[in-house]
């Protein structure tokens, strides 16, 4: 589940956002211990070792999410004492805080955010792309040039030696790395990728037909109630059975059957992309939505889900988690061969 803090004393940025946070650290930590187990004693994994030093890829999948800690304080930029996971607690050092400052520096406001929008390293995580395109396209509403898609391909780029385009900043392979080993998850959990767009009255509307209103925006599903949460920390959330602890008996021997994606590894962001974007179809299928409720980053539709969603919602988390950890595993296979 996504875990939001708040620091006293620093600016409202300090606000985590669960729109940042895809499958809470449970997922992510799944994700890598599978791909941790499918690289062992591969070239990759010396070079993963070589890069990360003491940490596994199940714990360097939080760093990203870890860095959210780091806040604009009056002095300029700090890490939260508060922590989003007892997880992060590995990344609290001097020497480890001091790098996750850099890396918000560099990649904080650099793309321009427009009001409202989160900071740039936090956009990273994910694109809003309607779920009625069927498949991820570049230019629709909700992707950028600094998307999820862009970001996976930026660190991909980076491990295979060249450059990041702006306007990533991307120190070298370690941190390419550390976002890659992230990012993967994230591109792999539907709200992360797909959204739904919705009119005052509750009803879906199509962004890039009917016009891209910012009041349509459900912020990842962030803006969708379901009782205390939302429907973000619903897909958020994984059962415990495919928590990290349980993982390589409930999902590896899926994860070993997945097949690698065709083509030049700089292409399968895309490809994972478009499949996930059409799975987000079936997370928005039969919702019954209320209402808009509120105004600006404040207005929220109510919801109610159909009978069945949450074994929809556990088949989709098993397959999707094994996904992400086989190919986390075999992406980097095929940039160290």
């Amino acid at each position: 589940m996504s875990i939001l803090c708040r620091v006293a004393g620093l600016a409202l940025s300090s606000v985590v956002s669960a729109s940042a946070l895809g499958w809470g650290a449970a997922g992510h930590q799944s994700a890598g211990a599978i791909a941790d187990v499918l690289i062992a004693g591969s070239h990759a994994a010396g070079q993963t070792r070589s890069l990360l030093g003491p940490w596994s890829l199940r714990t360097a999948a939080l760093w990203a999410d870890c860095a959210k800690g780091v806040v604009r304080a009056a002095d300029g930029y700090a890490y939260a004492p508060a922590r989003h996971y007892p997880e992060c607690a590995v990344f609290e050092t001097p020497q480890y805080e001091a790098e996750m400052v850099d890396f918000v520096r560099r990649n904080d406001s650099q793309c321009r955010p427009g009001a409202g929008e989160e900071a740039c390293h936090r956009q990273y995580h994910y694109s809003d792309i309607a779920w009625q395109r069927g498949a991820y396209l570049p230019g629709a509403a909700g992707s950028s040039d600094h998307d999820v898609v862009a970001a996976v391909s930026a660190a991909v780029l980076v491990l295979r030696g060249g450059s990041a385009p702006a306007p990533f900043s991307i120190a070298g392979p370690r941190e390419a790395l550390l976002l890659l080993a992230h990012l993967v998850g994230d591109m792999h959990q539907p709200l992360h990728v797909g959204a739904v767009y919705l009119d005052a009255d509750g009803a879906m509307v199509d962004p890039d037909r009917d016009g891209d209103d910012p009041a349509t925006h459900t912020r990842g599903g962030n803006a969708i109630r379901l009782g205390h949460g939302s429907l973000h920390a619903l897909w958020d959330s994984v059962p415990r059975r495919f928590g990290p602890e349980r993982a390589l008996d409930t999902l590896l021997p899926l994860a070993r059957r997945v097949a690698p994606t065709p083509g030049d590894n700089t292409a399968w962001p895309r490809v994972w992309a478009d499949e996930t974007v059409a799975l987000s179809a079936q997370a928005f299928a039969g919702i019954a939505f209320g209402v808009r409720e509120g105004r600006g980053g404040d207005a929220a539709w109510s919801a109610r889900l159909p009978d069945g969603y949450e074994r929809m919602r556990e088949d989709i988390d098993r397959r999707q988690l094994a996904r992400a950890g086989a190919r986390l595993a075999q992406l980097l296979q095929t940039i160290w061969p």
